[in-house]
């Protein structure tokens, strides 16, 4: 008698709601059931078992493992594949060979984010074999027709998530045009109505915070930080119960809420690498509705509106100098911003100020830079706990700098760079590992253009094709893009891999960039000396009269911001040649001539 095949089960249901203990607790909430059966809904988790279930006992070569992998109120098309626990711990048992069938309801179950769902299901094929229920049939990957197949399968369960979205946008527009509360967490200084949907009522304590910010906003003259620290000192919280940041003021000051109107589409869904998430759109893009709620208003209009003035100004400048806000000289990004720390933990930010020469305080001194505690600028010095907050940017710099030197003198004298070259050849077999993938995913993408490409032949010469003109044109379109995106990765891993490895001539090569490292940042521009640093170093901490310097020498980004600088001090040199040759010499030799007078001025 054959040995009967392993079976485990998928089951997701996009959102709370679908699952059955998700629509228990909306009834009652309530108070209303639904006329509609539970069981009727085909994104219901028990009617996916059931039907999985059904469909293993009528194989009688099928065994049912009782492995079951489920995912409760996880969205198929917002939710990136990295993230969905269940499904990949379905993928990391299929690789133990817990089992040797995955059945699921449908195949959108899996996801819908079209090529990403279908890649992640064709590794699940290296491992297991995938049957789909409602189409009584395994899913395959063999030959041209099935990649096309799956592509538009996948394709279609996206387009449908899209309409959904589309639909649900239109509504909630059009409950937010007759000047309604769409719903949702209401904003700071507001709760729900407990009797009324779709309305709000106002939070007494809430609101005035609102006023406060407001006030400190359009008389006192402070900024978003500065409110956002006075703020926290005084041990207020968000509504979620967490600090005060320049975002959270920011929300409150853009509104439209707090001088009585409502808006909707404040924040747009954007489609990342790695799923969905909210962004905020930008201030005028958002609806207004035309309806006055006098019970909503906080502050007054004209208040508002001088809020918005503000704002403008301050983000504009002036107008006149082309839309770009004028430079500051003598002051630019530190050099140390990304990898200073406080005493106490926190980030260090960039600024500059101007000391007082006189008593009466009618001079200033030059411009210069400083490093300031971000924690101690948003929440008080209480909260930072460190003696000092601010340092001079150039004091930091020159110690930090001072101390790479001294760390690299000491690297080309130890036997440290040969353990360096070590770590860098293990390193290069997991970017070998990774340039195989990307060209394997190439190669895919390759086939699939030049499939579509065949079939969208046939159309034109009237033959049959199973699939529509529109169809092949967007598989054609997006293969033309996924190949180049492949195309440029592969590239990057070729360079990455070349980059990676050290030889022994190498090594050498390395021992002169490093005893050159000072000479080249001195003439380095700004961007190349952060890059630079940012190679070598991992963090630095200040303290009142000390600092820290943790390295962690990264030898690739060492060679990259080495090289790069090599080639911008390089052009320099020959631009400055260049300018020196075509000044006219005298006759003599002596000199180029005067600008003004045509002769040897000193």
């Amino acid at each position: 008698m054959a040995e009967k095949l392993r079976v485990a089960i998928f089951m997701r249901a996009s959102t709370n709601k679908q699952t059955t203990q998700g629509k228990k607790k909306l009834i009652s909430r309530s108070g209303k059931a639904s006329a509609r059966t539970v069981s009727d809904d085909e994104n219901d988790l028990p009617l996916q078992k059931r039907k999985c279930t059904e469909y293993i006992e009528s194989k009688p070569d099928w065994l049912f493992t009782g492995l079951e992998y489920v995912e409760a109120g996880v969205s198929g098309f917002h939710t990136h594949s990295s993230k969905r626990t269940g499904l990949n711990r379905a993928f990391e048992d299929a690789k133990k060979g817990l089992f040797d069938i995955l059945v699921v309801y449908k195949l959108d179950r899996i996801g819908r984010r079209s090529t990403e769902s279908l890649n992640h299901a064709i590794k699940f094929l290296r491992y297991c074999r995938i049957w789909v229920v409602d189409k009584d049939r395994e899913f395959t990957n063999n030959g041209d027709a099935d990649e096309i197949l799956n592509f538009i399968e996948f394709w279609s369960a996206k387009k449908s998530s899209l309409d959904t979205k589309v639909r649900v946008s239109d509504m909630m527009k059009l409950i937010h045009k007759e000047g309604y509360w769409t719903g949702g967490n209401p904003p700071y200084g507001y709760r729900n109505h407990p009797e009324l949907s779709n309305m709000l009522q106002i939070e007494p304590k809430e609101a005035e915070v609102v006023k406060e910010i407001y006030r400190l906003y359009t008389s006192e003259g402070f900024g978003m930080l500065k409110i956002a620290g006075i703020l926290n000192e005084r041990g207020l919280k968000t509504k979620t119960g967490r600090e005060w940041k320049t975002e959270s003021v920011r929300r409150i000051l853009r509104n439209t809420i707090y001088k009585g109107y409502l808006s909707y589409g404040k924040t747009k869904t954007v489609e990342g690498e790695f799923g969905s998430y909210q962004a905020y759109t930008k201030e005028g893009e958002e609806l207004v509705s035309d309806r006055y709620w006098p019970e909503y208003e906080i502050v007054p209009a004209e208040v508002w509106e001088k809020a918005q003035k503000i704002k403008k100004s301050r983000s504009n400048m002036v107008s006149n100098w082309g839309r770009k806000v004028p430079s500051r000289k003598g002051t630019g990004k530190g050099l140390l911003v990304g990898i200073l720390t406080c005493e106490c933990g926190s980030n260090m930010t960039y600024g500059s100020q101007r000391d007082w020469l006189d008593s009466k305080r009618t001079k200033r001194g030059e411009l210069y830079g400083i490093y300031r505690c971000l924690k101690r600028l948003k929440a008080g010095v209480k909260a930072c706990g460190a003696k000092r907050g601010t340092h001079r940017a150039e004091k930091i710099e020159s110690l930090v700098v001072d101390k790479v030197k001294d760390y690299l003198k000491e690297l080309i004298s130890s036997n440290m760079l040969v353990e360096i070259q070590k770590q860098t050849m293990n390193a290069s077999k997991e970017i070998e590992e990774k340039l195989n993938q990307a060209k394997q995913d190439l190669e895919q993408w390759q086939r699939a253009k030049e499939n579509a490409n065949n079939h969208l032949l046939k159309i034109l010469m009237g033959e049959e094709s199973p699939f529509s003109e529109a169809q092949l044109k967007e598989l054609y379109e997006r293969a033309v893009k996924e190949v180049k995106n492949a195309e440029r990765l592969v590239e990057e891993m070729k360079a990455l891999k070349d980059a990676n490895g050290l030889s022994e001539i190498d090594l050498l090569k390395l021992q002169d960039l490093l005893a050159d490292w000072g000479e080249l940042f001195n003439k380095a521009t700004h961007e190349e000396k952060r890059q630079m640093l940012a190679s070598i170093i991992d963090q630095v901490k200040v303290y009142a009269e000390t600092i820290e310097v943790a390295i962690n020498f990264d030898v690739v980004k060492f060679f990259e911001a080495v090289s790069c600088a090599k080639e911008i001090v390089a052009s320099l040199e020959n631009a400055a040649k260049d300018h020196e040759s075509s000044i006219p010499q005298n006759i003599d030799g002596r000199g180029p001539y005067c600008c003004r007078c045509g002769d040897n001025c000193p």
